[in-house]
Formats: C-alpha cells, sequence, structure tokens
C-alpha cells in the first residue's frame, strides 16, 4: 500500500514537502524502496518536475518539491521495491497561488 500526505494541506507555489508510506498487505513497513517521484502539470506546455524521495523511517519516505504554477498537477510516484519490483501510483492535487490561501 502507498499512502500520500502533502504538506501544507493546501498546496501552494513554491516548495511542498511529499510523505509517503509504503507497507505490505499486512501492514509492515517496506523498507529500502527507491522512489522517484515526476509532477505534471494537468495540462500541456510545462515541463515535468523531478525528485527523489529519502527514506526517513522505516517505510516512510519524504521529498521537496517545487511547483512553479498554480493549477491541477498529477503526481507519479515511480518505486523500485527491495526486491526489484517495480510499481507506479499516481495522485492528483490542486496549487494555489500563496495568495489565495487564507
Amino acid at each position: 500500500m502507498v499512502a500520500h500526505e502533502v504538506l501544507p494541506q493546501s498546496p501552494r507555489v513554491g516548495r511542498v514537502q511529499i510523505r509517503l508510506r509504503l507497507t505490505d498487505a499486512s501492514r509492515k513497513p517496506l523498507t529500502g524502496a527507491e522512489i522517484r517521484l515526476e509532477g505534471n502539470m494537468s495540462h500541456a506546455g510545462m515541463s515535468p518536475v523531478f525528485v527523489d524521495a529519502l527514506e526517513v523511517a522505516p517505510g516512510e519516505y519524504r521529498a521537496n518539491m517545487d511547483l512553479s504554477m498554480a493549477g491541477d498537477w498529477v503526481v507519479l510516484v515511480h518505486l523500485t521495491l527491495s526486491d526489484g519490483a517495480k510499481l507506479e501510483r499516481q495522485f492528483e492535487m490542486t496549487v494555489l497561488n500563496a495568495e489565495d490561501v487564507r
């Protein structure tokens, strides 16, 4: 299972932190994964943003992603597990301009 959280809760233009939690079917943390995140705007014309996530605790990974524009983003999570298995997940987020967050 791959669970994600984006901080701040209302993502805004600039740096956001993406937290990922990886667990197996019995909810045991999955350690030693290699994770690359790819952020894409939902409309054409923007270059993707790539960052690697680092393991900060067993099964918990974090990455900082710099988002240059407000709008709808899709984040692709490219995972290589410690046994070599490859997985992909994705999630969406709406990024606001700082002045739109109150």
